[in-house]
């Protein structure tokens, strides 16, 4: 239902989009603030460091102003408007259950059982943590950047030309226009958003979902910009197999994933694989952040 609901958020006119143009919103976290809230030091502020600030030293800021876009989940039609309805989809659907996982995961800590969900909260779950991978710009945008550049090169418009028609004078200016051939790659990208792929979930609902802590209190989790991380054996290796593992952090306390099978219902991680974690985000990422300053460093200092 989660994956149907997703593939019926309609992009360039939807009647929610239109009826909300007065609040549109524009400012889209493509890792949730209900997620973030777990990372804060004081109220709603964490400590954030990233690639693209000189010099890169930890700041403490707040969540609502890190790991987000403008508008980047808005498709703009043609007059220059926006639709928000992917955004606010994600939002009513996935990111507000964002407590509600991680109270059901912690029981699940605390009890050292299998964690407790119906299928259908499980199913949503992982409709979650599949858009949570596909959301993060620092996962899409080297596809989206490929895709671009085989679109638009120098023949591009002869080839439109003959596969097509001819085009007019117009026509041929608006195609060459770098403006436009960003918003149509852009909005290609919000439209790849809500297409749901049912193979990937039904993989994902297959595998067994593993909760992870930290052995040792003093050891905590980070979060980055690319949250969700993957291991495998050897390159390229189907999704599924045994060696293949997807995980996210949800608090410093708390990480989650898929793997082929798991031994125990609640995984303690020694310092070394904590760390293992903790590097591979931020390997992948263009930012991170923390409860603490000097883990971000120390990581940052390590694999930046």
């Amino acid at each position: 239902q989660a994956a149907q609901g997703c593939e019926e958020a309609r992009l360039g006119g939807g009647r929610r989009g239109e009826e909300g143009m007065s609040q549109l919103s524009k400012n889209h976290h493509y890792v949730p603030q209900g997620i973030l809230r777990n990372f804060c030091f004081q109220n709603e502020t964490t400590w954030y460091l990233s690639q693209d600030r000189f010099p890169c030293e930890p700041e403490d800021r707040n969540i609502g102003s890190i790991f987000r876009r403008r508008h980047f989940n808005s498709y703009q039609r043609d007059d220059g408007t926006k639709d928000d309805t992917l955004e606010r989809f994600f939002g009513e659907n996935f990111d507000n259950y964002v407590p509600f996982w991680l109270s059901r995961f912690e029981a699940a800590i605390a009890s050292k059982q299998p964690v407790q969900l119906t299928d259908a909260e499980r199913m949503r779950f992982v409709q979650f943590f599949y858009n949570h991978m596909k959301r993060s710009p620092d996962f899409i945008e080297p596809i989206v950047k490929e895709v671009t550049e085989k679109t638009f090169h120098p023949n591009s418009i002869l080839e439109l030309e003959k596969n097509v028609r001819p085009l007019t004078k117009t026509e041929r200016q608006k195609f060459s226009s770098k403006k436009y051939q960003q918003r149509l790659a852009a909005n290609s990208r919000v439209v790849n958003f809500s297409r749901q792929s049912i193979g990937v979930l039904e993989k994902l609902n297959s595998m067994s979902l593993a909760i992870a802590r930290p052995l040792r209190p003093q050891k905590q989790f980070i979060v980055g910009s690319h949250p969700v991380i993957r291991f495998e054996n050897y390159p390229l290796q189907p999704l599924g197999d045994h060696g293949v593992e997807l995980w996210t952090t949800l608090s410093p306390t708390v990480a989650v994933g898929f793997a082929h099978s798991i031994s125990e219902p609640v995984l303690d991680l020694d310092d070394n694989q904590v760390r293992k974690l903790n590097t591979a985000i931020a390997r992948k990422s263009r930012a991170i952040a923390s409860k603490s300053p000097r883990l971000i460093s120390s990581i940052a200092n390590a694999v930046w």
